[in-house]
């Protein structure tokens, strides 16, 4: 027997009248080291604490308004785009059908959009910027700017420009590729 082998053997729980009895709490520490995990090495850790961060300078920034970042960015890209449908706006702003639809009932109890029918396709949502809704998102564009602004602020202007670039990057490969794209 090799010693990888005993060494495997020993890791594991022992056997007693068929019940395995529970792994000690050095066996457990043991084989969480082995594994290498870090939580706060951990890229989908250190994203989500960045993400809180963003969201955090976004209510900072929007303080008395009534808007989610995920509500501000569907108003600017109707903004930039025009009347666009429901669907494509999701796919534009990367949201899934459920939170888009939940983000469309928001804005439009806020009277800042209007809904219709396509014209060529009944059944797509069309989805517009109101009077109220133009006026709304233009004033705020700015305050928008400065979010980004104040969450980058900790990096140089360079660091700034390499963490869009590499983040930019991971959201372009192709997400149902878990190699990367290898």
């Amino acid at each position: 027997m090799t010693t990888e082998k005993r060494s495997e053997k020993s890791a594991m729980p022992k056997r007693q009248s068929g019940k395995v009895e529970p792994l000690t709490r050095e066996q457990v520490l043991e084989r969480y080291a082995e594994t290498g995990y870090a939580l706060d090495e951990h890229p989908a850790h250190v994203i989500r604490k960045a993400h809180q961060r963003a969201t955090l300078r976004f209510q900072q920034v929007m303080a008395g308004e009534d808007l989610s970042p995920t509500q501000f960015a569907a108003l600017a890209t109707i903004l930039k785009h025009g009347e666009v449908s429901q669907n494509h706006l999701g796919r534009l702003t990367a949201m899934d059908p459920s939170t888009i639809s939940i983000v469309m009932r928001k804005l439009l109890k806020h009277d800042l959009i209007t809904r219709s029918a396509s014209d060529t396709d009944q059944r797509l949502s069309m989805i517009a910027l109101t009077e109220k809704g133009t006026e709304y998102t233009l004033e705020r564009l700015a305050r928008s700017v400065e979010v980004g602004r104040r969450f980058l602020s900790p990096l140089s202007p360079a660091e700034q420009a390499t963490l869009l670039r590499l983040l930019k990057r991971i959201n372009d490969d192709d997400p149902s590729n878990g190699d990367g794209g290898k």
